[in-house]
């Protein structure tokens, strides 16, 4: 057993375990997710344009409380998350986590593109 000062250890608490890198797997993930959260966003200002309401109830109450800077707020703080998860995940549990997301975010696309054009 090795002995370390408490300056070390205290050290090896705030040190990034590895270097993040970008596979292919995750490269498609990300564009997924950018390009549904794109169109969800577009999607749900014609929803709230055309007199749909919200059905998020988080989204629901920043949108009442501050317009359309609640949803950005949202979105902005939901990319913090996943780029945090993404980040601290190893490879393959970095991967699990982009694609429930992204399927996530499509599905709410697809349900308001039925909803708005259906």
């Amino acid at each position: 057993m090795a002995l370390v000062s408490t300056a070390e250890a205290d050290d090896a608490l705030l040190t990034v375990r590895r270097e993040r890198r970008m596979t292919r797997t995750h490269l498609v993930l990300w564009a997924v997710i950018l390009a549904t959260t794109v169109a969800d966003i577009l999607l749900t200002m014609v929803g709230l344009a055309a007199g749909y309401r919200e059905g998020n109830a988080v989204v629901a109450a920043l949108l009442a409380e501050f317009g359309l800077v609640g949803l950005w707020l949202v979105k902005f703080g939901a990319m913090v998350w996943l780029v945090c998860g993404w980040l601290l995940l190893d490879d393959r549990n970095a991967a699990v986590f982009l694609a429930l997301f992204g399927a996530v975010t499509g599905a709410a696309v697809v349900s308001n593109a039925l909803l708005l054009f259906a």
